[in-house]
């Protein structure tokens, strides 16, 4: 007996910590070198491991503490070409189209990818069609029968998200397809307004923004900015901006219980508006954040946010202040330029040690141009520093004490480098280029 109880245990030692695998295959077979996975949380998404695909196919094996959730495979960055798969310990087997991956994707092995995606197969089309006949209903000589179709549709909808609710109950899946439930009328609106405003309304009911199953995902997140950019739009910018912070209310209301949550979405507004220059978004958002408690605000983020404000296009650069000579120089007065380039960058940089070269033979014949370069450097990368700008004595050359804590750096925002920025005679900022091939272009749409 006790020899029993011990194989029965070792068994059960050996199913916990065995690892699991993803294996896929791409049909038809395109020339993609390699494939990555990562975890996603929320808004981030972080490396887990990389394979090589070789005639198409690839497998990866999952770490053994790897948590449940949504894994994602992209193969294709520039692209922005992925696969995502539901991850619950089990393995994982699937082909893919490899230009539409996760609409042509079938899965051979893995209970939770299969009740998924079979679940979003077969509530797409009743939903296609309900969609069509709202359309319809919303036309001046719409008639009964457009109803009654709308009826038959509405519940083949409600029979297909039980039929997989029931099916999927004490999995993974389970979560995603409750929350994926989306809300229609049980009848048609004659109104385009009153469609409108009741979807707003019900767009969340599904949804449990405390979910823990829902954490390891994307899928928070990707229904908030639905809400956000998506169904809150307009034509004109007064009433779009209107829309917008309306609809950042009301998603704070929601979220107010989860703390974490509300720093997450406040977080990735910020960053999105902020990459668009929306000063008057960012501002608004800003506040919110600002409202958090201390422990979750994170004042570094709060610095690179207002630094991308000050760099808007059409700002004044923050001023930049040195000495030369024995004499006490600032960008502001710098005078006897068309432009100046203040371009931040580091020593110990491979990517800006590319660029300077690259940036040195584009400007060799615009006399036009003043560079001023920061080297942002610590008391290790000195000398070294010292000896990379000898290559070019053109330049005004600064010394950026710090690094990344060096002042300028922070008023402008810096939180990369090489960072460019193009400034017209008066200072104003006219583009901030990612590298000298967008400085090329700018000049050449001139």
């Amino acid at each position: 007996m006790k020899r029993k109880l011990l194989v029965v245990l070792i068994l059960i030692s050996f199913t916990t910590q065995a690892q699991h695998t993803i294996k896929g295959e791409m049909h038809p077979v395109e020339n993609y070198p390699w494939i990555l996975l990562y975890k996603l949380q929320g808004a981030k998404q972080d490396f887990i491991a990389y394979d090589s695909i070789k005639e198409g196919a690839f497998e990866i094996t999952i770490p053994k503490n790897a948590s449940s959730g949504i894994y994602r495979l992209i193969y294709d960055n520039q692209s922005q070409l992925f696969v995502d798969v539901i991850y619950d310990n089990e393995d994982i087997e699937f082909n893919f189209h490899p230009k539409h991956p996760n609409s042509l994707v079938q899965f051979s092995k893995s209970k939770n990818n299969k009740l998924y995606f079979d679940y979003l197969r077969a509530i797409a089309e009743p939903q296609r069609a309900l969609d069509s006949l709202q359309i319809d209903y919303f036309k001046p000589n719409a008639n009964g029968a457009i109803g009654i179709l709308y009826q038959k549709r509405y519940d083949r909808i409600q029979t297909v998200q039980n039929h997989f609710e029931e099916q999927s109950q004490g999995t993974l899946a389970y979560h995603f397809i409750k929350s994926s439930a989306r809300y229609n009328p049980s009848s048609p609106l004659k109104k385009p307004e009153d469609y409108l405003k009741e979807t707003q309304e019900h767009f969340f009911d599904h949804i449990d923004f405390n979910s823990a199953e829902l954490d390891n995902s994307t899928f928070k997140h990707d229904k908030i900015n639905d809400f956000i950019f998506y169904l809150n739009r307009a034509d004109d910018s007064e009433t779009q901006a209107r829309l917008r912070k309306d609809a950042i209310d009301h998603v704070l209301e929601k979220v107010k219980t989860n703390r974490t949550l509300s720093q997450e979405v406040l977080e990735s507004l910020l960053i999105n508006f902020a990459k668009r220059e929306d000063v008057a978004m960012t501002n608004f958002v800003l506040n919110h954040y600002l409202r958090l408690p201390k422990e979750l605000q994170d004042a570094g983020f709060i610095n690179d946010v207002k630094g991308q404000l000050r760099t808007a296009l059409g700002n004044i650069a923050p001023n930049i202040l040195w000495e030369e000579n024995g004499q006490q120089k600032t960008l502001h007065k710098l005078s006897g330029y068309s432009n100046y380039l203040v371009i931040f960058w580091s020593s110990g940089c491979s990517h800006c040690l590319k660029e300077l070269p690259l940036l040195k033979d584009y400007l060799k014949d615009k006399p036009h141009i003043d560079v001023i370069a920061v080297g942002l450097e610590d008391e290790q990368s000195t000398v070294n520093w010292e000896k990379v700008i000898t290559n070019y004595p053109k330049w005004t050359h600064i010394y950026g004490k710090d690094k990344w804590k060096n002042k300028f750096a922070n008023a402008y925002g810096v939180s990369s480098t090489p960072s460019l920025y193009l400034l017209d005679p008066q200072k104003l900022i006219l583009s901030k280029p990612d590298d000298v091939k967008e400085l090329k272009a700018f000049f050449n749409r001139k």
